[in-house]
């Protein structure tokens, strides 16, 4: 089974990524460009819909696959807790939103089934599409847009956590997409849909807080909308006697590879203390805070300072995934069509190396959790380490796994940060020619 699994991971990815370069490289169809965008806009979500079923049937209901990973082992357990009145962070541990195990217990009262949460989540994910292309649309031109809509369609990593996995990134990804659309143009529904993230699902949205702070309008007004529902909420919690801290020390407890940290700990044989290991991720990330702050406060176009809170959010993203001693590759799913965007940008304005970075992650982004697993058994850093010296073929390979999936996140955040800067002194002509 574990096996299987993996084989199947790296020959989706690897299908996957190589489809995703040749789009990315490629010239649109004359045919496609001529859609008008309603006409584009229905035919995306037609095929975005039925692709995401086709592969929820075939997997569930032709080769009666039985759900599996969080779905069945995190999910429905806090579900049906909360279904018999149990609170988290009092009477059960968990690592998500206050209000998690009660949308999925809502979901599972129409039927007792993972399925059912998962059907939710690719209906989120189908959804998002419309929101995060009308961002997009008030920020590059259509062509690009287009590009990077089909980029998303075949993105690995998003079709197999959310269709098979049933990840809640696909909740992420809607709430986001209406918070990045709405924002500057109708404050509190961007405010009330970014704090819903972490009130229903799960605290890492956060992050983007200072992105779309810069961009809203009415800057009072959106903080308010943020910050009211989370207090309310959390605060209920507290009131009950829920220690709501709970489930971000249970996250910072733990250590995961795909990230800088644990490389480093891999090649040298030594895990840096977990105090120096925060300090370094706090850094790194308010860091890329201050720069994209100061980047938007200097972009002056309407369309290039969202383009550029687009970026900076993905920026903040990456870095939190490089630095961050608890990382995992299906946290992109959040907001992979920025990803996508960014991919189709470079794309479009020749540029290779990011296309190349952007089909690697999706190679890499799909098998190297599941291949942590299995073959390898969770080993840390430093036993990895020494499976290396060894000679240990499957340490190998995750060697090479790990150093490629740095590399992206690297090469990929470096070139959003020169896209940012560029966006200062560049106008509308760069980004929306055309």
């Amino acid at each position: 089974m574990a096996f299987r699994n993996l084989i199947l991971r790296f020959a989706f990815g690897g299908l996957m990524a190589a489809l995703s370069f040749v789009i990315a490289r490629s010239k649109l169809p004359s045919s496609l460009l001529a859609w008008s965008e309603k006409q584009f806009d229905r035919n995306l979500i037609l095929i975005y819909a039925a692709s995401r079923f086709l592969v929820f049937f075939a997997a569930f209901f032709v080769l009666h696959q039985n759900p599996w990973a969080d779905l069945v082992a995190v999910y429905m357990p806090q579900a049906h807790a909360a279904m018999q009145g149990l609170i988290p962070y009092r009477d059960f541990a968990s690592s998500y939103a206050p209000l998690n195990p009660y949308v999925d217990a809502l979901l599972l009262g129409f039927r007792d089934s993972p399925l059912s949460i998962l059907v939710f989540q690719i209906v989120c994910d189908i959804v998002s599409v419309p929101f995060w292309t009308k961002v997009l649309r008030r920020c590059m031109r259509e062509a690009t847009v287009r590009k990077a809509a089909l980029l998303y369609l075949v993105q690995p990593l998003v079709i197999w956590e959310i269709c098979l996995d049933g990840k809640n990134h696909g909740f992420i990804s809607l709430l986001l997409a209406i918070a990045f659309c709405e924002i500057g143009r109708k404050e509190i529904v961007s405010g009330i849909s970014f704090s819903l993230t972490w009130i229903l699902v799960k605290i890492l949205p956060l992050i983007f807080l200072p992105s779309l702070f810069m961009e809203t309008r009415k800057r009072s007004k959106w903080l308010v909308s943020v910050v009211l529902p989370s207090v309310l909420v959390y605060g209920a919690f507290i009131a009950v006697g829920a220690d709501v801290t709970s489930a971000v020390r249970k996250e910072g407890s733990l250590a995961t590879p795909q990230n800088l940290l644990y490389l480093f700990g891999a090649v040298s044989g030594y895990n840096l203390p977990g105090s120096l290991s925060s300090l370094l991720a706090i850094v790194a990330v308010v860091t890329a805070v201050v720069v994209t702050i100061k980047i938007q406060k200097r972009t002056k176009d309407d369309r290039a300072r969202l383009w550029t809170m687009a970026l900076s959010a993905e920026l903040i993203l990456l870095v939190v995934m490089l630095m961050n001693k608890k990382s995992d590759t299906s946290y992109l799913g959040m907001c992979f069509f920025l990803l996508c965007a960014f991919s189709a940008f470079e794309a479009d304005r020749g540029g290779r190396t990011m296309v190349g970075l952007y089909a690697l992650l999706s190679l890499l982004a799909l098998p190297i959790a599941s291949f942590w697993y299995w073959p390898l058994n969770r080993e840390s850093a430093p036993q990895l380490h020494a499976l290396w010296l060894s000679g240990d073929r499957n340490a190998w390979i995750m060697m090479v796994m790990q150093t490629l999936l740095v590399a992206s996140y690297v090469g990929l955040t470096l070139g959003i940060l020169r896209t940012v800067r560029k966006q200062v002194d560049l106008s509308t002509e760069t980004i929306a020619r055309g």
